[in-house]
């Protein structure tokens, strides 16, 4: 009987990871705006796609301008490059190779991503895009995080660089916020949509996570000048302040509490 049970589970495990998995996710950028972000995954690879175009808010039905910050070109795609660890109970870190630009500069990024010190509460439930989900919290580069992960597909990843748990990750968030959120709005586990798992990015500038973190941040920061120098002259001191992270990812590992005061 043993036996046959441990086929059944293999033959489920084999099916799974032999099909390519496609989740769709509403994914939160602000109080006002929304894009979506869609996840491929197979034979342990992983692949996830941010999409660039701005749409209202359909959690709060709310809706503003999205206003483009990289001299008015048109933003283009992200990619989240990363692989599901054969040992992933042992695995502390994890690689993923990631695109953006700043500035009209367009970057190609290596980063080691720590893995969340998970809490699962088995307790905790709720129906996600028809799958039972279990609720966990952790923390996650210097944000409080509540996660809803499924074991019905037995993947340890999710949107963006989320992973760590006995499933795949269906709703992320940051807690206490109405923005950083990945909500799942659609699964396919057969899904037949061409995907190239290992995109080159020859063209893109290759950077390092800190370098390009410091690019980036100056960038904002002299968004923030303009914007600053545009305000009313008055009597009353408007300050802007800089170095503000809209992210998920509040510190970094090579920073000390002062340096992200």
């Amino acid at each position: 009987m043993k036996k046959v049970l441990l086929l059944i589970l293999l033959f489920i495990c084999g099916f799974y990871f032999s099909q390519q998995i496609h989740v769709k996710y509403l994914r939160v950028l602000s109080s006002f705006t929304t894009s979506y972000e869609d996840l491929y995954i197979k034979n342990n690879q992983v692949l996830s796609i941010q999409d660039s175009i701005i749409i209202n808010n359909r959690l709060t039905d709310s809706w503003t301008l999205g206003v483009n910050l990289d001299n008015g070109k048109k933003p283009t795609k992200q990619y989240f490059v990363s692989d599901l660890d054969k040992d992933k109970n042992d695995e502390t870190e994890k690689n993923f190779f990631f695109t953006s630009n700043v500035d009209s500069r367009e970057f190609f990024i290596y980063d080691k991503v720590p893995k969340p010190d998970w809490k699962i509460e088995e307790n905790q439930i709720k129906t996600i895009a028809g799958y039972k989900c279990i609720k966990a919290t952790g923390t996650f580069r210097g944000s409080k995080i509540i996660a809803y992960f499924t074991k019905d597909l037995p993947y340890s990843t999710g949107p963006f660089k989320f992973y760590g748990l006995p499933g795949l990750i269906l709703d992320i968030r940051a807690e206490n916020k109405d923005y950083n959120i990945w909500k799942a709005e659609s699964v396919d586990v057969n899904d037949k949509t061409a995907v190239t798992f290992k995109p080159q990015f020859l063209k893109k500038e290759k950077i390092s996570l800190k370098d390009y973190v410091a690019a980036k941040e100056a960038h904002m920061n002299k968004i923030f000048a303009k914007v600053a120098d545009a305000l009313p002259k008055t009597n009353f001191k408007t300050k802007i302040t800089t170095n503000q992270r809209f992210t998920v990812e509040q510190k970094y590992e090579w920073e000390n509490d002062s340096e992200t005061k």
